[in-house]
């Protein structure tokens, strides 16, 4: 279903309109509705089939539509979870992501990230789990250093929602604009191996079972590990 926050008198213009011509119509279309917030930051786009019935196009033009949203870095593509709306950046994230070398990264990680796990143990509510687990499936499924990558990242992100805190989501987001440059990505793939993977995600899984048991200690003590072994996979 289309969001319950989108105006209905929004999506009802919007079936009344002829069919976009092309892709690129299409992805100025959806990009506009992403700028009035019709679809929200961090929220999952409808079904490809919903949309193209929607927009009253073909399942290969929304397709096309998409792609070139997603090299807009207006939406992010998940291999089995659908596409989901990015948190937009402005000028100064962006330089901020170009300037920031990924040990850089990895000192802001290793303060910030045990405190989201801390608020997450005592914030995260039944649904928030349900999504952790889900996240925790999908990067524990994870074949391929991108496949991978694409859901560590969502992981993390999960964990950053189970916070119930605007502002500590919004922080990680900048967090996680600086993970998504080419600088950071091609350091992190280099020691991505199926061992380093699957060690990686013991940490993950033994995060996962301290929030649901609701200890802190054990979250932030495994999330500490986690953040350690990435950083001295790092400058190896």
């Amino acid at each position: 279903m289309f969001p319950s926050t989108a105006p209905a008198s929004y999506l009802s213009v919007d079936r009344r309109q002829s069919k976009p011509n092309g892709a690129r119509a299409l992805a100025t279309t959806i990009a506009d509705a992403i700028k009035r917030q019709v679809y929200r930051p961090n929220e999952r786009l409808p079904a490809e089939r919903e949309l193209a019935l929607h927009y009253n196009v073909s399942r290969g033009t929304l397709r096309s539509a998409l792609t070139l949203l997603e090299q807009d870095r207006l939406v992010q593509r998940k291999v089995g979870n659908g596409t989901f709306v990015l948190l937009q950046a402005d000028e100064s994230t962006s330089h901020f992501a170009d300037t920031t070398s990924p040990m850089q990264l990895m000192q802001v990680r290793n303060m910030l990230e045990p405190a989201i796990v801390d608020l997450a143990v005592h914030h995260a509510a039944g649904r928030d789990l349900e999504k952790l687990r889900a996240a925790l499936e999908r990067v524990e499924s994870a074949r391929t250093a991108e496949q991978f990558s694409i859901a560590d990242e969502a992981f993390h992100q999960t964990v950053a929602q189970a916070c119930d805190n605007p502002l500590m989501m919004w922080i990680y987001e900048q967090v996680n604009e600086v993970r998504r440059h080419e600088l950071w990505r091609a350091s992190r793939e280099k020691v991505l191996s199926k061992e380093n993977m699957a060690q990686y995600n013991a940490h993950h899984r033994a995060i996962y079972e301290a929030i649901s048991h609701r200890d802190a200690q054990a979250a932030k003590a495994s999330m500490a590990e986690h953040l350690g072994k990435a950083q001295e996979d790092l400058i190896r």
